[in-house]
């Protein structure tokens, strides 16, 4: 009987540590989200997006290599913003056109 006791309470004190790590991955989670909602709140009406503006609100820009499907090129994009883990972004259907850099002289 001291056996099962024993072995319930080593699965019980499993338990408790699995779930003070969750509390703490939540309350880090919901400390992120309000961060970012206070920076949305600082820009609400910007008349234009600034590069002080997107650094505070992005952390990272992954750019995938290009790939060619169905004779078209394409190439993926990953934004992850400060504050927030993943935010699924939605796939742009329609081609975006930009400049190319090409014929420029790179500067370092």
């Amino acid at each position: 009987m001291l056996e099962g006791y024993e072995a319930e309470q080593a699965a019980l004190n499993n338990e408790v540590i699995g779930l003070e790590d969750w509390v703490a991955t939540r309350e880090e989670m919901e400390d992120n989200v309000d961060q970012f909602l206070a920076l949305l709140e600082k820009y609400v009406d910007i008349p234009e997006l600034t590069t002080t503006i997107v650094n505070e609100f992005i952390k990272q820009i992954i750019v995938y290599a290009p790939e060619k499907v169905n004779g078209k090129r394409t190439q993926k994009v990953k934004i992850v913003f400060n504050f927030l883990e993943e935010v699924e972004v939605p796939e742009i259907s329609e081609p975006v056109i930009t400049e190319t850099t090409y014929g420029r002289r790179k500067t370092a």
